[in-house]
């Protein structure tokens, strides 16, 4: 059976997938600092995603632009003994966020990242080009946030999101390329607090609800040219964590970070481009719809981080991660090469004026996976089967104003 529904997964995703499964969860170049354990300590205007309860200790009006740069380098070692590589290619996922605080009780926030991601090509003579090739996306999230103060320790927030997505994907199919394209968009909410025990210790949980995208687009393949759509259902997720400030000079922090895979349960996909291919080949099922069992588990990801205050103007950070694998070895497919991962990361924080400048960067390695059953390869002839490598560079910068 042509499995196209392996084409949609990616319509999930942006830039690269180098968190578990396909989240990108680094979102600001301070907290990729301190290992993205930053739920509890949330003091710049990347709180708007991170934790918005907490911007209602921010100052007047606050802006932040920066990136989380990804530069990703996957290897999947076949069977045979040939090794296939992605291509080397730099990206750069932009993240904006702003808060105003409209009194001592109110603020409100705005921010526009893109939190899940995923770009990979194998190219069209890979020994995986009948599973994947190209997998271009684009995905945009568009969160508005209300934060109220409740008293000296206690901060609630609630806010919208609005998610958009844009792909374009590539497979060969019977050597020729098959091409798939799609846009679609869907709503979410998030609930966040902030309480502050008192000046040591600070508590934070950031909860953010699952979506439901409606893509629509089209299906090529030779001479047919059709329409196509899907749903998908992103992820909840929900970070918990701790800030503990040791002194004037040391602050620690740790978040426990979970996702509910379990929304990715299967896909279904329609279009008459399918019907084609399958009347084209005879031994292929006479339908116009695909469906793909994924079957993902939830998982957890476990982050610390520290910063040091050198100076009034300088601040040192440094942070580690542990990433669990939401996917399974019988579900697994190369368009999300997904293992167990952890980073390690070091950054920089420098105040002149008015401005913030943040620097960090962070290495990323994937533990090995090994394949040898996965039900994607049922019609492949076992070309997924083999190891699989990664790791990724993360340099990232940001630069802040304060009015």
């Amino acid at each position: 059976m042509i499995n196209l529904t392996v084409m949609i997964i990616v319509l999930l995703m942006s830039s690269s997938a180098f968190s578990a499964g396909f989240r990108l969860s680094e979102q600001s170049a301070k907290a990729n600092g301190m290992g993205n354990s930053f739920t509890a300590v949330a003091d710049d205007p990347s709180a708007v995603w991170y934790n918005p309860a907490a911007i209602t200790e921010l100052d007047k009006t606050q802006i932040s632009l920066g990136t989380v740069m990804i530069a990703p380098v996957m290897e999947h070692k076949n069977t045979d003994g040939t090794k296939d590589e992605i291509a080397k290619r730099l990206h750069v996922p932009p993240q904006v966020y702003a808060t105003h605080k409209l009194n001592e009780k109110f603020s409100l926030g705005f921010g526009v990242n893109a939190p899940f991601g995923l770009q990979t090509n194998w190219g069209t003579d890979s020994e995986t080009k009948d599973v994947a090739t190209l997998s271009d996306v684009k995905t945009f999230n568009y969160n508005l946030n209300a934060a109220y103060k409740m008293n000296e320790k206690l901060s609630i927030a609630a806010g919208a999101d609005y998610m958009y997505l844009d792909a374009t994907l590539n497979k060969m199919i019977l050597s020729k390329e098959f091409e798939l394209e799609g846009d679609g968009y869907g709503w979410g909410y998030n609930l966040a607090a902030f309480y502050k025990l008192n000046e040591k210790w600070n508590f934070g949980a950031n909860y953010r609800s699952k979506a439901k995208i409606d893509v629509d687009g089209s299906a090529r393949y030779l001479t047919s040219d059709n329409s196509a759509s899907t749903e998908i259902t992103l992820p909840d997720t929900f970070q918990i964590g701790t800030a503990y400030k040791l002194n004037e000079k040391w602050l620690f922090s740790f978040t426990a970070d979970y996702t509910n895979w379990t929304t990715y349960h299967k896909l279904y996909i329609k279009s008459k481009t399918i019907l084609d291919i399958t009347i084209a080949d005879p031994s292929l099922p006479d339908t116009d719809t695909t469906i793909d069992i994924k079957k993902w588990k939830s998982v957890w990801a476990y982050r610390l981080g520290t910063e040091y205050k050198y100076s009034d103007n300088l601040k040192l950070r440094g942070g580690f991660f542990y990433d669990c694998n939401p996917v399974k070895e019988k579900y697994f497919e190369n368009r999300v090469p997904d293992s167990d991962r952890m980073a390690f990361s070091i950054g920089a924080g420098y105040t002149k004026g008015n401005l913030v400048f943040d620097f960090s960067y962070a290495y990323l390695y994937f533990t090995e996976r090994k394949i040898d059953s996965s039900i994607q390869d049922d019609n492949s002839g076992n070309v997924l089967n083999g190891k699989y490598n990664a790791y990724a560079h993360l340099p990232a910068f940001s630069v802040g104003y304060k009015f």
